[in-house]
Formats: C-alpha cells, structure tokens, sequence
C-alpha cells in the first residue's frame, strides 16, 4: 500500500519547522514499508537491507497427522498445532550513484549490494546457522521475528541494471519447537506402553500355574 504525499500548509520556514516531528514519522513509515530491516538474533541492531523492497510472502499451515485406530478401517486426523510459517521476501536492488559536477556515477554498484546480502545471510557459527531477526510491518502483523535463513536466489535481465533478489526463511522458535519434540516424545511414550501392554498376558506364569493347581484340585471334588 503506499502512503499518500506528504504536504506542508506553506513554504515559510516557521511552518515547515512547526511539522518537522510530523514529517520524520513519515519519513519513518515510508523508510518502514519499503525496506528490510535484519539483524543477527542478539548481536546489535538491525540494519537496512540494501535494496528497495518488492513483495513479501508469509505462509503457515496446520501440522495433521494420520493415525490408525484399532477396529476400524481408515484413520483420525490429529492436529498438533502450526507450523513454522515460510517467509519469502523479494528485493530490488540498483546501483546507488554520487554526485561528482554535472554527472552521476555509480557510487555503490547493485552487485555490490548482492555481494553485502549474501555475505551477511550465510554467516555460521560453531558449524550452526545463525539465527536472524527481520523487521517489517507485514511480518509484525503475523507475529513472527526469528528465522533461519533458507535460501539466496538472484536474476537480471539484459540492459535493465536491477538484480532481482529472493530470499526465503524459515520462522525460528525454540520453545514451540522443544515443545513438539516433548509431545511427540509423550505420544511415542505412550504407544510404546499400550503395545507393551498389548502383549504381557493379564497374569503372570506363576499366577497361571497356581489357577492350574487350584482348577486341578477342586475338579476331583
């Protein structure tokens, strides 16, 4: 959606300077809702994306599973709850010029702004992927701020000069994840006690063996 032209009441500098706090926080919005903001999860603060944002995809889905039930032909549906949501985010990215006289040169070049993107997505540490935070409007509606970083796709067409950059994550959430990991656990758990049930006999032999004896003995009565 794009914000609507700012405008002032006047050109005279008391007027102007009267809007001022009005006129950053719409800087803000704009800067906000057309580019990216990342940071690696606990290291410092986010930083502006070299490139004007294009679209931004969220996706999530419910986690069904099938599951047989004793009996009956078919199987039940069990939801454990949501997935990690994917999050695609396609930036444009051109060359930024400087002024030098009469003429505009390219100052930082659109694959030198590819070079800087990459480099800062595939970072690892101790053989791990790092963690990354991601700041819009789009993914705050949704609720979602760490992810991993799943891929890198770049393109350009002749004679255009703008590079075309996708990059896809994956939502990040430990607990959520530890938490499936300890029902899936439970529910394992308890299978593994029902089959374990299924197959011990109701009495022990020894129990059985007594029944016998007793059987035996009070038949010759």
């Amino acid at each position: 959606m794009r914000l609507p032209d700012f405008t002032f009441p006047g050109n005279t500098l008391p007027s102007i300077l009267s809007r001022a706090a009005e006129f950053n926080a719409y800087i803000e919005a704009v800067n906000a809702e057309n580019f990216i903001k990342a940071g690696v999860s606990g290291e410092g603060e986010p930083r502006v994306l070299p490139g004007i944002l294009d679209s931004i995809e969220v996706s999530d889905s419910l986690l069904v599973d099938d599951a047989e039930t004793d009996g009956k032909s078919g199987s039940v549906k069990i939801i454990s709850g949501w997935a990690d949501s994917d999050v695609t985010i396609t930036l444009l990215l051109i060359d930024i010029p400087r002024g030098t006289g009469n003429a505009l040169v390219p100052n930082v070049t659109r694959f030198d702004c590819l070079r800087e993107i990459t480099r800062y997505f595939k970072q690892m540490k101790d053989g791990r992927p790092r963690v990354y935070t991601i700041q819009h409007p789009h993914l705050k509606a949704w609720g979602v701020q760490e992810f991993l970083f799943n891929s890198l796709k770049s393109s350009e067409s002749r004679g255009k000069r703008i590079i075309t950059c996708t990059l896809e994550f994956d939502e990040f959430d430990g607990v959520a994840g530890k938490s499936q990991d300890r029902q899936l656990g439970a529910a394992q758990s308890a299978a593994d006690a029902q089959d374990e049930k299924s197959v011990k006999p109701v009495v022990s032999d020894k129990t059985r063996r007594g029944l016998g004896e007793l059987e035996a003995k009070y038949a010759k009565l």
